[in-house]
């Protein structure tokens, strides 16, 4: 029996009652005004053909040593991302560099898309399965993006640019790997050119706060949970 984990298919998220009930929960905990924009924005999504639906990272061909080690395709929402990346300047205290933002285990694009659009100057997305990446590839080409990149690649061995601003991990994988990538992290932060901050969304591994600075955790109305850190 193939390896998996529990959390790897999260495809009954492209269901109706799953959207129908996203709907009402969106309409009680936001109002009427902020679920209609969401509304708006995803059917002008599908109108460009743009593709964020979720899917079972074990039916695609996977890249690197630690194929067994992912964890479910989840797309970030700009709204989210919107949250987080203010959140974070809070715990900076200051409006923090927006030059490079990188999100690992990135998907179909979601939040490399919404972080150029949310002011950073290039943004750049490291995914493991090779649909995922060539979805996301098509997402940005059909909005006219630049600066805007997925990566097919390992994220244990991905080299980070020195101009990097912001880590973006939406609990891509598991301690296995967590553990490698923050190592590969750590071996770069003497060429970076500036401080570079940790965003970890529905954290499910430790490491980060033994070898990181911790500088806020938070809960949200949605029940989703972020951790900021200062690498």
């Amino acid at each position: 029996m193939k390896k998996t984990h529990t959390n790897a298919d999260m495809s009954h998220q492209n269901g109706l009652a799953y959207k129908l009930s996203m709907l009402f929960k969106s309409l009680r905990d936001n109002g009427i005004k902020t679920t209609i924009i969401k509304v708006l924005r995803r059917l002008e999504y599908k109108r460009k053909g743009i593709d964020f639906s979720t899917q079972n990272i074990y039916d695609l061909t996977r890249t690197g040593e630690y194929q067994e080690h992912g964890t479910a395709l989840v797309s970030t929402s700009v709204d989210f991302l919107t949250q987080l990346l203010g959140d974070l300047e809070k715990c900076v205290g200051k409006p923090f560099n927006k030059e490079l933002f990188v999100d690992y285990g990135s998907g179909k694009g979601a939040a490399i898309i919404h972080a150029k659009t949310l002011g950073f100057k290039k943004t750049i997305g490291v995914e493991f399965a090779k649909e995922l990446h060539e979805q996301a590839v098509q997402n940005i080409e059909k909005l006219g993006l630049e600066d805007v990149e997925s990566i097919y690649a390992d994220a244990t061995t991905h080299r980070l640019a020195n101009d990097i601003s912001v880590i973006y991990l939406f609990n891509p994988f598991d301690e296995v790997v967590m553990s490698k990538v923050i190592d590969n992290i750590l071996n770069q932060k003497k060429n970076f050119n500036d401080d570079v901050y940790v965003i970890y969304g529905n954290p499910s591994c430790s490491i980060l706060k033994e070898k990181f600075e911790l500088l806020d955790e938070k809960t949200y109305i949605s029940g989703a949970r972020a951790e900021f850190y200062k690498v």
